[in-house]
């Protein structure tokens, strides 16, 4: 245990105490303990320490101006900015006018040209009725007499404050400028979102867990001395500072010390809600409000305080938006390279990076909650409508049609799926499940395709609205494939002889049971009732159906080596592929529904398999 103590400005003293982490040690056997350093920007040990405190005092003073800074920097420094800032783009349908200090109000547009500022938050479990357009209202609000700010809730009175103190009238904020009661609006209004977030000039990010909490004024201060502009986290320490080259013998400064504390951006109460993803995601400049003050951009990401220990991995949230919004660029002025351009009947070599970008956006997203299951593609569907221009590619429920085989290879972390207690996609597409979706170990780029998209449709509940809800779908897929029979035999799952002769399952290296254990992972697999009531099985129906879609052929398999009695024509492959089970849906019709996938199963057979196929309508 470490004990460091200070004394304030206000002479009193100020305590951590820190534990040591020895597990984690970078040298086994030795302690170790890490510790932030802070120096304010008017202090002489500012020379010697990079890292500023947090701001505690958001959206106004210093704060602000260090908020201009940043804008003023991006509008001169930056060319990928400067291009966003020269398109020029029709203003959204409606926009909030900021008339004075007291009043706002609705405006139509009729689509002019523009600069306005874009509001993403969290709504939380409902927005006050003064935050919520509806067909009784939209009329007053659209006059002169507009609505008042102080009615309106705080995180929304903030977001129209921050605005005006940038210089800038406008503000789209979509409860107010989306009718909500009116199906028709809502649904063109969806529609044009990846424009609206798009164009906008800037997009505040209020990091809040409901419209009703505020996000400027001070923040993370003393109780005691609300006064002090220093976080309460922080212990001061007075030393001699020496600059180097300098010729004065040092000078007397203070440090302030924390315990090592990360910032955690997908921590942030906005990156935890669906349908933010995509207002940060396609904005070219976000301003955020959160734990910490954060300008993101496609040149640079800064904190107003705190270690800037920012991640631009691919797998990182910043990384993952920045990528995207490179790739937009370059989309905007022509250069994208011509391998990335698609409208051949596959995906070229470097499209598969961009399909690959889609996963992790999928991923990203699906971690997120939604308040209403409906909107599980709409939540999506302004990033979506950007892709595709991408990747010039058609859209079916979440799914790509040029990268179809690889994109139905979606699972889970966990050993079971909650399907959607109301209908909202086929259940071939990501967006039929509420649960976190990934895709791992995808076939390789030298793979074999087994399987062929015959037929497949996701019909859009409304032309307005085609990257929306869907109101049907389906797939047909022709592809090697054989049943399986699952029965519980002295507490163990078998699988019966396929249909096809002489195939074999290896015995070697218990492939067979590894074949089953990623078929029945989630037979066993049990749900927690957050009820307390009994937990709910899931079960894999007696009989299903594998398809093959991938295949990978090993080419130093050797038959003897695996001590087995095969002839000349015994393979060796690699599969992946979809388990599927026949569903009724009426006189006539033989349609199924996906389980599950499968990825990396070694299985042995001869050509055989590669002749018998089947043609499976999964809906």
């Amino acid at each position: 245990m470490v004990t460091i103590r200070g004394n304030n400005e206000l002479g009193e003293t100020t305590t951590l105490t820190t534990f040591f982490h020895t597990p984690e040690s970078s040298h086994p056997g030795t302690p170790e303990c890490v510790l932030e350093l802070h120096a304010p920007f008017n202090d002489p040990a500012r020379h010697l320490i990079d890292t500023r405190p947090l701001t505690t005092s958001r959206g106004e003073g210093d704060n602000l101006e260090v908020i201009k800074s940043w804008l003023n920097s991006c509008q001169l420094g930056h060319a990928l900015c400067q291009q966003r800032d020269n398109v020029s783009a029709n203003l959204p349908s409606r926009l909030v006018e900021i008339v004075d200090s007291r009043i706002v109000r609705l405006i139509e547009t009729a689509g002019e040209v523009g600069r306005y500022v874009a509001l993403s938050y969290c709504w939380g479990s409902e927005p006050t009725g003064s935050a919520m357009s509806k067909r009784a209202n939209l009329r007053v609000r659209l006059s002169q007499d507009g609505l008042c700010r102080a009615d309106l809730p705080a995180t929304i009175r903030d977001g129209i404050t921050v605005t005006e103190r940038l210089g800038i009238k406008y503000i789209w904020i979509d409860s107010l400028c989306i009718v909500q009661d009116d199906t028709e609006d809502k649904h063109a209004e969806l529609g044009k979102m990846s424009q609206y977030y798009r164009n906008s000039f800037l997009t505040i990010a209020a990091s809040t867990p409901s419209a009703t909490t505020g996000f400027i004024g001070k923040w993370g201060r003393c109780e005691k001395h609300p006064d002090s502009p220093l976080p309460r986290d922080l212990v001061p320490l007075d030393v001699f500072a020496h600059i180097h080259d300098s010729k004065d013998s040092g000078v007397a400064g203070k440090i302030y010390v924390r315990e090592e504390n990360p910032y955690q951006l997908h921590e942030e109460p906005i990156n935890k809600r669906g349908w933010t993803l995509q207002e940060c995601i396609l904005a070219p400049r976000v301003l955020l409000f959160g734990s910490r003050v954060i300008w993101f951009c496609q040149h640079m990401t800064h904190s107003d305080g705190g270690i800037e220990d920012w991640s631009f991995e691919q797998n990182d949230l910043e990384g993952t938006r920045r990528e995207f919004q490179v790739q937009l660029c370059k989309l905007e002025k022509g250069d994208l390279d011509s391998e990335m351009i698609s409208g051949s009947p596959g995906p070229t070599n470097g499209m598969r990076d961009m399909y690959s970008l889609w996963h992790r956006l999928v991923g990203t997203y699906s971690r997120r909650a939604i308040s209403y299951p409906a909107d599980k593609l709409p939540a999506i569907s302004a990033v979506a409508a950007e892709f595709s221009k991408l990747a010039n590619d058609t859209y079916l429920a979440g799914l790509w049609r040029l990268n179809l085989p690889r994109d139905l290879l979606w699972t889970t972390p966990e050993a079971f799926t909650h399907r959607s207690k109301t209908w909202r996609a086929p259940t071939w597409s990501w967006a039929s499940v509420d649960d976190a979706i990934i895709y791992k170990r995808q076939p390789p780029d030298n793979a074999t395709l087994l399987a062929e998209v015959l037929e497949v449709e996701a019909v859009p509940l409304t032309e307005v609205a085609p990257f929306g809800e869907v109101q049907r779908g389906s797939l047909v897929i022709s592809g090697p494939s054989f049943p399986v029979t699952i029965k519980d035999d002295e507490g163990r799952k078998k699988i019966s002889e396929p249909w096809i002769k002489d195939f074999k399952f290896t015995p070697g290296n218990s492939e067979r049971e590894m074949f089953l254990e990623s078929l029945t992972s989630f037979v066993d697999s049990t749900e927690k009732d957050p009820e307390g009531g009994e937990k709910k099985e899931f079960e894999l129906p007696d009989e299903s159906f594998v398809v093959c879609i991938y295949g990978k052929r090993d080419e130093l398999f050797r038959s003897n080596e695996m001590g087995i009695d095969m002839d000349d024509t015994t393979q060796r492959w690699m599969m992946w592929g979809l388990v599927l089970t026949q569903v009724d849906t009426g006189p006539g019709k033989q349609s199924f529904e996906r389980l599950l996938s499968f990825s990396e199963i070694l299985v042995t057979t001869d050509e055989s398999l590669f002749s018998n196929t089947q043609k499976f309508r999964i809906i």
